[in-house]
C-alpha cells in the first residue's frame, strides 16, 4: 500500500492506540467518504508495518480491501485481501482468516468468477464452523446462495440461503437481507404469492429500529412493489414506491432511485395515467449520466419509447445500441422485439424480418448460456461436495489420532505411575540390604548390589522421562510471537557450562520471529543445540552452525554440527522413544529428546528431519508455518 499523510495525535498516545484510532475513523468516513477512509487505512497500515504488528496490519488491509470491492476496485481489494489473509495465517488468527476467505469469495463472484469464488466462500464457511464463526458463516451460506441463484442452480440457492437465516444470531441486521434474496429467487420461479409473503417479512423485520430503518429499506421497498406489479395490483405498488423514492432521496441513493422511477412509470402507465408515467422516466432517465447502470438505462428508455408518440423507433434503436454495447442480451432480445412488432405494424417488413433473425439467434445464444451457467453449477456443487466428504474423512481421521494419542498418552502416564512402586521398592530393599550386610559384604555383594542400585536409579530417570513426555501433549499451545535471535542467544549462555574447556565455533545467522508456543520452541532448541555440543566433542573445534530460510510453507529453521554423524538408514529411529543411534557409554542420554522434539513442532503445524553421513556431522530442520 502507498504512504498517506499522516493525522496528528497526542505524542504520549501509544502506536497500537493510533492504529486503532484510525481503523476507528476510516469506518466512520466510509460511507460518507471513501477516498478519505482510504487515506486513513493506508497510514494505519503504514504504521502497522513499522511496528511490526502483523495482527493491526492485516484488520487494516482486510478493511481497505473491504472498502476497495465496494468502490468496485477489484484489483486493488483482491490484493489486499490476499495480504491480510497471509498474515492472519501467520498470527493464527482463524476468526479473522475466515472473514479474509469470505471477501476473496465475493470479489471474485461480483466479477462472475463464480468458480474461484464457490471455493473461497466454502472455505470460509469450513473454518467458520470450525471456529463458532457464525455472522461469517451466515454470510458466507447468503453469498453461496447468491451465486446458485446466477448460475440457475435454484435448489442449491435455497439450501445455502436458508441455512444462513437458521445460522444468524436473533436480531441481526443481514437477516432481510437474506430474506430479500429468498423472495427473489421465488419470484424467479414464477412463485409471487409465495414471494410477496416473504418480502413483506422482509419489510417487518427491517423496519424502523431505534429511529433508523436498515439501509437496504428502499431496495426492499421496491422489490416489494415490483412483486405487487407482477400480480397486477398497480394501485398497491405505488404508495410503496413513492416511501422508497423518498428514502433513496434521503440516502442519495441514484441507483436505487433510478430504478423506482423506472417502476413508478411502469404502474403509472398500467393504471392509464400516461402523462405521469412519461414523467417518472424522465426523471429517471436524467439520472442515468450520473450513475451509468445500463441495465436500469436501457429498459428505462424501452419502457419510455411505448407511451412517445413519435420517436419511437429512435428511442428503441437508442436502447438496442446500449443494450449490445454493454452485452445486455436479454435486453437486445426484448428491444427486437418490440422493434420487430413496431417495423411490421409500419408495413416495413424487411427490417421486422432484420429483427426477428437477431432475436432468435439471441434466443439461442441466451439458451446455450444457461446451459453452460447449469453445467457450471453442478461443476462447483460436485467439487464442493468432494471438499465437503474429504474434510468430513479428514475430520474423522483426525479424531481417531486424537483419541489413539490420547489413549497412548494415559497409557504411558498409567504405566509410569504404576512402575513407580516397584523401582520404590527395588531401590528400598537394595538399601536395606546394603545396612544388613554391613562393613563385611563381600566386593561380589556390594558389586552386586550397586548394579541393582543403578537399574532401579536408570529406570527412575525414565519414569519422569516418560512422565513428562505425556504432560507435554496435554498442555495447550499457547502461541505468541517469538524472536529466534534471541531465544537461541539465551540458549547459548544457558550451554555456555557445557562448552569449558572446549573450543566451540557458533555461526548463527538472521533469524525471523515466528508465532509459536515460547516454552515449547525453547525446547525444541535447548534440545538441537545441546546436542549438537554433545555429539561434537570429540572434534577439536566444534562448529555448530544455525540459520533460517523462508520456504513456500513457512519458515525451515536448521541446526548443523560437525560432530560423529549417523548412518542415514536409521533416520527414521531418530525421533522413536527411547531410540539411539550410540551407546549410552558413549554420549549420555535416554532417547526422548528429538521425540519431543518432533511432537512440539507437528503440534505447530510443522515437520521435522535430518540429515547426516556417519563421521560428517548432522544437520537437523524443522519448519513452521508463516
Amino acid at each position: 500500500m502507498t504512504d498517506a499523510s499522516p493525522l496528528s495525535f497526542p505524542d504520549a498516545l501509544p502506536d497500537q492506540l493510533r492504529i486503532d484510532e484510525l481503523l476507528a475513523q476510516a469506518s466512520v468516513l466510509e460511507a460518507q467518504d471513501g477516498a478519505q477512509a482510504l487515506d486513513l487505512l493506508q497510514q494505519a497500515h503504514a504504521l502497522a508495518a513499522q511496528i511490526q504488528d502483523p495482527t493491526r496490519a492485516g484488520r487494516g488491509l482486510l478493511q481497505c480491501a473491504t472498502l476497495e470491492w465496494r468502490r468496485s476496485a477489484y484489483g486493488a481489494a483482491r490484493q489486499h485481501a490476499a495480504e491480510a489473509l497471509a498474515l492472519f495465517r501467520q498470527t493464527g488468527d482463524r476468526a479473522q482468516e475466515a472473514w479474509a476467505l469470505r471477501l476473496l469469495g465475493n470479489i471474485h463472484g461480483v466479477q462472475s468468477e463464480y468458480g474461484p469464488a464457490s471455493e473461497f466462500l466454502q472455505a470460509a464457511a469450513t473454518l467458520s464452523r470450525a471456529t463458532g464463526n457464525a455472522a461469517c458463516l451466515a454470510s458466507c451460506l447468503n453469498n453461496l446462495g447468491i451465486i446458485a441463484n446466477d448460475l440457475g442452480d435454484y435448489a442449491a440457492a435455497l439450501e445455502h440461503l436458508f441455512g444462513a437465516l437458521q445460522t444468524y444470531a436473533p436480531g441481526d441486521q443481514h437477516i432481510p437481507s437474506t430474506l430479500n434474496n429468498i423472495a427473489s429467487l421465488h419470484r424467479k420461479l414464477g412463485q409471487h404469492e409465495r414471494a410477496l409473503e416473504v418480502q413483506q417479512q422482509t419489510l417487518a423485520l427491517a423496519g424502523d429500529r431505534d429511529g433508523e430503518a436498515h439501509p437496504l429499506m428502499a431496495t426492499f421497498q421496491h422489490n416489494l412493489a415490483e412483486t405487487l406489479q407482477k400480480l397486477g395490483r398497480h394501485a398497491e405498488a405505488l404508495p410503496l414506491l413513492d416511501t422508497a423514492l423518498q428514502r433513496t432521496q434521503a440516502t442519495g441513493d441514484r441507483l436505487t432511485a433510478m430504478m423506482v422511477y423506472d417502476s413508478l412509470g411502469q404502474s403509472h402507465h398500467a393504471l392509464g395515467h400516461d402523462e405521469q408515467a412519461r414523467q417518472q422516466y424522465d426523471l429517471g432517465l436524467a439520472l442515468a449520466a450520473e450513475v451509468k447502470q445500463p441495465l436500469a438505462e436501457v429498459r428505462l428508455r424501452m419502457h419510455c419509447a411505448a407511451l412517445q408518440p413519435s420517436g419511437q423507433l429512435e428511442a428503441l434503436e437508442q436502447a438496442l445500441t446500449l443494450a449490445e454495447a454493454t452485452g445486455l442480451k436479454a435486453e437486445q432480445l426484448e428491444v427486437h422485439d418490440l422493434l420487430v412488432t413496431l417495423h411490421r405494424e409500419a408495413g416495413a417488413f424487411g427490417p421486422a424480418l432484420q429483427h426477428s433473425e437477431r432475436a432468435r439467434q439471441l434466443e439461442r445464444e441466451l439458451f446455450n448460456a444457461a446451459q453452460d451457467r447449469r453445467a457450471q453449477a453442478l461443476q462447483i456443487q460436485y467439487e464442493l461436495d468432494r471438499t465437503r466428504e474429504l474434510a468430513q474423512a479428514q475430520q474423522a481421521l483426525n479424531e481417531q489420532l486424537k483419541q489413539a494419542n490420547e489413549e497412548l498418552d494415559a497409557f504411558s502416564y498409567s504405566i509410569s505411575h504404576d512402575l513407580r512402586a516397584p523401582v520404590r521398592h527395588i531401590a528400598g530393599f537394595a538399601t536395606l540390604l546394603r545396612r544388613a550386610l554391613g562393613p563385611d559384604a563381600s566386593p561380589t555383594a556390594l558389586r552386586h548390589l550397586g548394579v541393582i542400585e543403578g537399574a532401579a536409579e536408570r529406570l527412575n530417570t525414565l519414569i519422569d522421562v516418560l512422565l513428562s513426555f505425556a504432560r507435554q501433549a496435554r498442555q495447550p499451545l499457547q502461541r505468541r510471537a517469538v524472536d529466534l535471535g534471541q531465544l537461541v542467544g539465551e540458549l547459548r549462555a544457558e550451554l555456555a557450562p557445557d562448552t569449558q574447556g572446549r573450543v566451540v565455533r557458533w555461526e548463527v545467522g538472521a533469524l525471523p520471529e515466528v508465532q509459536a508456543d515460547p516454552t515449547l520452541l525453547r525446547q525444541v532448541l535447548m534440545n538441537l543445540l545441546s546436542n549438537a555440543l554433545k555429539y561434537s566433542q570429540p572434534r577439536a573445534e566444534a562448529v555448530i552452525t544455525v540459520w533460517a530460510e523462508l520456504g513456500e510453507h513457512g519458515w525451515v529453521i536448521s541446526v548443523q554440527d560437525n560432530g560423529v554423524g549417523f548412518d542415514p538408514k536409521y533416520r527414521e529411529r531418530l525421533f522413536g522413544v527411547f531410540q539411539r543411534l550410540h551407546p549410552a557409554s558413549e554420549f549420555e542420554g535416554v532417547g526422548i529428546g528429538l521425540a519431543n522434539v518432533q511432537r512440539i513442532v507437528q503440534r505447530h503445524g510443522g515437520q521435522v528431519w535430518a540429515e547426516s553421513q556417519l563421521g560428517q556431522g548432522a544437520t537437523f530442520r524443522f519448519s513452521l508455518p508463516a
